[in-house]
């Protein structure tokens, strides 16, 4: 007896054990939630970052309010040569205000995430963001399991940790 013949003994009485790969699968997409540990180097990029994009506020406001003295000015000329513009003034004045309220309204969340920054005592995490990623789930799975929230934890911008 050779070993080849051996071999296909051992094949043929072994059970055929159902691929992985051969079951239907479905990629289905999760929340990935990203903590961050607080701590004094994350507390100084933080605010620095808030820093930055409340300037970015006040530089929109003061482009706002330039193209709104501008928007003026041009509907003065027009109105001057007779024509009626009491619809676009007022539209105009609208959408200004629109604008400078959602501005104010983000420049006063921003404050209010940089004055809350030293409140958090370090050590603890904080949610800084969140993400999504796709998952593949087969038959015989438990979904509930697989579309849980993952959770990355970061430490000075290093992950330390991710769970499924």
């Amino acid at each position: 007896m050779s070993i080849q013949t051996t071999m296909d003994r051992v094949t043929e009485d072994r059970p055929t054990e159902p691929s992985r790969q051969a079951q239907p699968s479905v990629q289905l997409k999760r929340q990935v939630t990203v903590k961050t540990k607080v701590t004094d180097a994350f507390r100084d990029r933080a605010k620095s970052e808030l820093d930055n994009e409340l300037k970015l506020i006040d530089t929109q406001l003061q482009q706002l309010e330039a193209q709104y003295q501008y928007s003026l000015q041009q509907l003065e000329k027009v109105a001057q040569q007779g024509q009626n513009v009491q619809q676009q003034l007022q539209q105009l004045n609208q959408e200004a205000q629109q604008k400078r309220s959602q501005l104010a309204s983000l420049k006063m969340q921003v404050s209010s995430e940089l004055g809350n920054l030293d409140k958090i005592e370090n050590g603890q995490y904080i949610v800084t963001g969140m993400l999504e990623n796709t998952v593949e789930i087969r038959v015989g799975e438990n979904i509930y399991e697989k579309l849980q929230n993952a959770e990355i934890l970061v430490e000075d911008g290093v992950v330390t940790s991710i769970s499924q």
